[in-house]
């Protein structure tokens, strides 16, 4: 967190998909500017660039790619009724965008 301390993290959804695993995190609109979120957003995208190393067991068929999404209210709310496929690049800028809005305070 801000304070430097590790925390454990529970993802809201985990989402397969074809071609990936998506963690799925959802927020606040009010809570995407705290640090502890680009925080957390930095972290889960690290975790999943390392886990997309680890080949999946052959007796699970799924995809190796993981990929950390956050997905808050009001980009849920404007984009009611698309897909899950359609939300993704939605929800990868909005990740970035969080990320990039805190670096210059904490990283």
């Amino acid at each position: 967190d801000a304070d430097g301390i590790q925390r454990d993290y529970e993802v809201d959804f985990i989402v397969r998909e074809p071609e990936a695993m998506y963690l799925v995190e959802t927020k606040a609109d009010k809570d995407l500017s705290t640090p502890s979120v680009a925080l957390k957003a930095r972290a889960a995208q690290a975790w999943c660039e390392s886990a997309s190393g680890i080949p999946s067991p052959e007796d699970l068929p799924q995809p190796t790619k993981w990929e950390y999404l956050l997905l808050s209210e009001g980009l849920f709310h404007a984009n009611r009724g698309l897909a899950f496929d359609g939300l993704v690049p939605l929800c990868q800028a909005l990740r970035e965008r969080v990320i990039v809005q805190q670096e210059g305070k904490l990283f």
